[in-house]
């Protein structure tokens, strides 16, 4: 489960709270200042060498590529928009791979890994990572992990002829040129309290932001709101001819889990649910679910990337039984690690709910590299 400091750290990081800070949190913000401070001067650093071309940038021929990334940590719907721009590109004969750093794996070795050929995932969570896993279930592509992301994507054009290559989250990897580089934004709360970490949200710098080619600003709960164009204005500082568009990303049905039959998310209304989660932002799994008419008893949410075990099975089979629940959901990155800890066999009404953009809005990203 997260932890107090996570919660406390949540808190501070808000852009917009609904209360102001106790005297406490507020001492501890101003503490994490100088290390934030002392965080965006190495960060801005490095980029800085980048631009002036003391860092060497390589290019991959004969291959598109693709860079989908944030600028902030938490969930951004980085990996739902690469699969679903895997998905495009393989509609329309286009051979595309993704490429991922695989973060969270415990178990990689130095040199790339395949996670999948295209029939489905080769490698588990444990070596490859919760999202290259995630897509690779997703989407028949190959699906590459590399720490150098310029060799995973050399290895794709290789032996798989990929002619577009996803970078999964891949803005801070520099040293690799891309065609596209794509910059997603919590519209509700996209840059925080304005402080790089430890004290804010920020990966790096607003000063990064020169390096994007598109901007999106990443909207939940069924509908698009009008983003403020002061804040528009603020990106156009930045990167003066980058795309500033808007996507919605929601749950577009349900299946069971090892299931890839998805049936509609309005089946479940009226339904008592327990949610087990481990990503990045849980409370839109849990607005979103209940929006659709459904009631959370429970939510289970662990820290984002958790490693399910057998007592965590035990525990989410304990709590689904005393929470009277009809169903159990939970995520497609969460999925895989959940069948391997065995909670199919605790829990049989266990449910993946499905998270993806428009397919009008991914035609349209699609379209900018034809």
């Amino acid at each position: 489960m997260r932890t107090a400091l996570e919660q406390i750290l949540i808190q501070i990081w808000a852009g917009h709270r609904p209360r102001a800070l106790t005297a406490p949190l507020y001492l501890f913000y101003f503490l994490l200042i100088p290390f934030s401070v002392l965080y965006s001067s190495l960060v801005w650093g490095r980029r800085w060498l980048d631009q002036v071309g003391l860092l060497r940038c390589r290019r991959l021929s004969g291959t598109k590529v693709v860079s989908v990334g944030n600028i902030t940590i938490g969930g951004t719907g980085k990996s739902p928009l690469v699969a679903g721009l895997a998905a495009t590109f393989l509609e329309q004969n286009v051979p595309v791979a993704v490429v991922s750093r695989g973060y969270g794996a415990l178990k990689r070795g130095s040199g790339p890994l395949l996670v999948s050929d295209g029939s489905g995932p080769l490698a588990a969570p444990d070596k490859a990572g919760d999202e290259p896993v995630m897509i690779a279930e997703a989407v028949p592509v190959p699906v590459i992990v590399s720490r150098d992301r310029y060799v995973g994507a050399r290895l794709a054009r290789d032996r798989y002829d990929a002619a577009v290559v996803i970078l999964d989250d891949g803005f801070q990897h520099l040293g690799f040129a891309r065609d596209l580089n794509i910059v997603l934004l919590e519209a509700a709360d996209p840059f925080g309290n304005g402080w790089t970490l430890p004290a804010g949200k920020l990966r790096e710098p607003l000063s990064a932001l020169k390096a994007a080619d598109m901007f999106i600003f990443v909207h939940r709960g069924g509908e698009i709101e009008p983003v403020p164009d002061r804040l528009k204005g603020l990106l156009r500082a930045f990167s003066n001819n980058a795309m500033i568009i808007d996507g919605l990303l929601g749950i577009r049905g349900v299946r069971r889990f090892g299931e890839r039959d998805e049936q509609d998310l309005s089946g479940m209304a009226g339904s008592n649910v327990i949610l087990v989660s481990g990503i990045g932002a849980p409370h839109y799994l849990e607005e979103e679910i209940t929006a659709a008419g459904m009631t959370v008893v429970e939510h289970l949410a662990y820290r984002d990337h958790h490693r399910y075990d057998e007592r965590d099975v035990e525990r989410i089979g304990a709590r689904f039984l005393a929470s009277g629940a009809e169903l159990l959901v939970t995520t497609a990155k969460d999925e895989t690690k959940l069948i391997r800890a065995g909670l199919r066999d605790v829990v049989e009404e266990a449910w993946v709910a499905e998270v993806s953009f428009e397919s009008r809005f991914l035609e349209h990203i699609v379209s900018v590299l034809a």
